[in-house]
């Protein structure tokens, strides 16, 4: 029961339409400053109440809160592994998990071997492999510590052959990209460019696919969160994870004496920083630009673990791909993959008969 002292509003960080802070629902339960200990954990948060109900006869009136998610109505890709919940495991003793992390308030130091007890079980739980074939993008939320967390999605598998899509000169460059990636304890910026077309998505979502590793895309709407100061904490949650950023062209451009950039300062010390030798980030960086229009220390040696330039396929190339994917068309010049992969396509981008611009014929 609340503490007649207290009102039960006072529990909420900002009001009904706030989360609950644990910290004040202890003190308004219980009229006490609460000791905390934290767990890192790695499993389903299904897997961890079902866990404790049935071995601590943990009944449903012990639960003060569940937040949960329903996935009707959203799209399929998105897939919200966890909910959050704050259970009352005895008097003056209750565990909050969310985000990864399970809290433990309490008051009595006696508890400590209880709360030691449970923090022993959940380390014997193996932490589920649920990177391959899948990639997170970071959003903005409510409910975490920094303000960001991560949604999942899952890749579709493609047949994808790399000597078949892209030029021969790549090759070596992509084997160097492999073995990076798969390297522990590294970190450094891929860089890919070129211009649209040209497959730096496709071969993205190939690394995804045969890489067993956390991706984390970035989107550009999200790019602005690089210069808060909680997004290196936040990052610290994902070590040994690649960083992907598409199209990224306005984040690279080169500093000035009157334009810092604290997002490419942060963008910097993750590539190769004190922070990022700790961390082990590794980024994907897609862009258009020319290489002239790009800060010149992103391309220092030793930061930058392999660059690739993008380009239409090579005649001799493109007739071979376009005879797989059955394509019936005269290739007199090199084409790129959107090209080939669209061209028995209508193209509604073509408007007959109009001008373009100012009035200029087409």
């Amino acid at each position: 029961m609340t503490n007649p002292k207290y009102k039960l509003i006072e529990a909420f960080r900002d009001g009904f339409d706030s989360d609950i802070d644990p910290n004040k629902l202890f003190v308004v339960r219980y009229d006490k400053l609460p000791n905390i200990y934290t767990a890192l954990i790695n499993c389903d948060s299904k897997d961890l109440l079902l866990m404790l109900q049935n071995d601590y006869q943990i009944s449903d009136a012990n639960i003060l809160k569940l937040d949960e998610e329903s996935k009707k109505g959203r799209p399929t890709s998105i897939k919200k592994e966890s909910s959050q919940f704050i259970l009352e495991l005895k008097n003056e003793l209750f565990i909050e998990y969310t985000d990864y992390k399970v809290k433990f308030f309490y008051a009595n130091p006696l508890d400590k071997a209880l709360i030691m007890e449970i923090a022993g079980k959940l380390k014997k739980k193996k932490p589920k492999n649920d990177y391959k074939n899948r990639f997170y993008m970071v959003a903005r939320s409510r409910r975490t510590e920094y303000g960001l967390d991560l949604q999942h999605f899952k890749i579709t598998k493609d047949a994808i052959e790399i000597k078949e899509l892209y030029n021969d000169d790549f090759w070596p460059v992509h084997e160097q990209i492999s073995f990076f990636l798969n390297e522990k304890k590294k970190n450094g910026i891929i860089m890919l460019h070129g211009k649209y077309g040209t497959g730096k998505s496709t071969y993205i979502r190939y690394l995804m696919q045969n890489h067993a590793k956390r991706f984390i895309f970035l989107p550009n709407h999200m790019v602005s969160a690089l210069s808060s100061p909680e997004f290196m904490p936040f990052m610290t949650n994902y070590s040994d994870s690649i960083l992907v950023l598409e199209d990224c062209e306005d984040l690279l451009r080169p500093r000035t004496n009157n334009n810092r950039n604290e997002a490419l300062v942060n963008l910097l010390n993750l590539g190769d920083g004190l922070l990022s030798d700790a961390m082990s980030i590794k980024l994907i960086c897609t862009f258009n630009a020319d290489l002239k229009n790009i800060e010149p220390a992103i391309l220092r040696k030793g930061r930058l673990a392999a660059r690739y330039e993008f380009d239409a396929l090579t005649i001799p190339k493109a007739k071979i791909l376009a005879e797989k994917i059955g394509v019936e068309l005269p290739i007199n010049t090199p084409l790129t993959l959107a090209e080939l992969f669209n061209a028995n396509k209508q193209n509604f981008g073509e408007i007959e008969g109009k001008s373009v611009g100012f009035g200029v014929p087409k």
